[in-house]
């Protein structure tokens, strides 16, 4: 260190920058995958950290020299920092560029990219939290603070940390849920505490959806930790179900429409078969005689659902038309008792004088 110092140090020091420089160089030109992305993710860190370094101490150590305000073990302190500064930084960059390297998705050998994607923003954030941690800790140890000092400092700091910003800590350890569990991925449909949308990223606080309407909607992580997630996305099948309104008069003839629109669906090609098909008279209503048609489409996407409904809701009214029945409105019905005199009534009911 004291070599560096001098002014022939500072003259090998800057050759052997220049040198190294030409050397990450070639070899992120020439390099093969993994080697050529670290020597790249290293040249910066190390050339700019190295360089602030060597003449950063040899400019203070020549000041220290006219005008003798720094102390050699501040002098060492102070090249140790930047020194702790540049390693930090360049294992920073190696770190992040091997998790976003084609190596690094390969080993992972998961078949959705979307899911690599997540892991790998999850790894990267957890690697960047401890790599600063032990920065920090190295660099107390270098300022001469004892290392129970240190760790009770850092778990005291923790606590009080994390009641200061329990609502942050809250979202960001929702965060780290939302991929362990996997309740849905960037590109399903989800709905939350009546909140839907399509989910475009989920980052260390939030989860930014954009709604029908097409806003972005960005919603705190913590959320999705109390509150159900639906996620019609992930559904097998879409659900069909109706209250069909007959009328009293087509109380006859219900068995055997419920029995027709029945065999109906049994052989639809777009109706799943494998689940439950329900067709029955369900309900005497005030007005209605009620039908309930409860199945499942094949198809889970709403559009192609919408049309696979309103075809079959256009087959029922066929077949409703065909047995010469009809579909019931609200209506009220007045019928005279038995054996009433109806000119007495007419009679009750006439103002006097006319």
């Amino acid at each position: 260190m004291g070599f560096l110092q001098t002014n022939t140090g500072l003259i090998v020091g800057t050759l052997t920058l220049i040198a190294a420089w030409f050397l990450l160089h070639f070899l992120s030109r020439h390099g093969r995958n993994i080697g050529s992305l670290i020597t790249r993710s290293l040249r910066r860190p190390l050339l700019i950290g190295l360089g602030v370094s060597l003449y950063g101490t040899w400019i203070t150590h020549w000041v220290d020299k006219r005008i003798d305000v720094v102390d050699q073990l501040t002098l060492k302190r102070l090249s140790a920092t930047l020194l702790i500064i540049t390693i930090s930084w360049a294992a920073l960059n190696v770190g992040h560029a091997i998790l976003q390297s084609g190596s690094m998705r390969r080993w992972m050998q998961m078949d959705d990219e979307q899911d690599k994607a997540m892991l790998i923003n999850l790894l990267g954030r957890l690697f960047t939290i401890v790599t600063l941690l032990i920065t920090t800790a190295v660099l107390m140890v270098n300022f001469g603070i004892p290392s129970a000092a240190i760790a009770t400092l850092l778990g005291g700091a923790g606590i009080g940390f994390t009641f200061a910003t329990q609502q942050i800590s809250q979202n960001f350890l929702s965060g780290f849920m939302l991929f362990f569990n996997r309740p849905f991925k960037e590109g399903d449909w989800i709905n939350v505490d009546e909140l839907q949308g399509t989910v475009e990223s989920i980052g260390w606080y939030y989860t930014r959806i954009r709604t029908f309407d097409r806003r972005p909607l960005n919603i705190p992580n913590s959320i999705f930790a109390t509150k159900p997630i639906e996620n019609p996305g992930q559904m097998y099948n879409r659900r069909i179900l109706a209250n069909i309104s007959l009328r009293y008069e087509d109380l006859g003839k219900i068995a055997g429409i419920t029995d027709e629109v029945r065999e109906h669906l049994k052989h639809h090609p777009q109706i799943d078969q494998e689940q439950i098909i329900l067709v029955n008279f369900n309900q005497w209503d005030a007005s209605s005689i009620n039908m309930m048609v409860y199945c499942f489409t094949k198809t889970t996407v709403w559009a192609e659902w919408l049309n696979i409904q309103q075809s079959i809701f256009l087959d029922i009214a066929a077949i409703v038309k065909r047995s010469d029945a009809d579909f019931a409105f609200n209506c009220t019905t007045l019928y005279p008792a038995p054996n009433m005199d109806m000119d007495a009534i007419r009679a009750s009911i006439t103002p006097k004088g006319n």
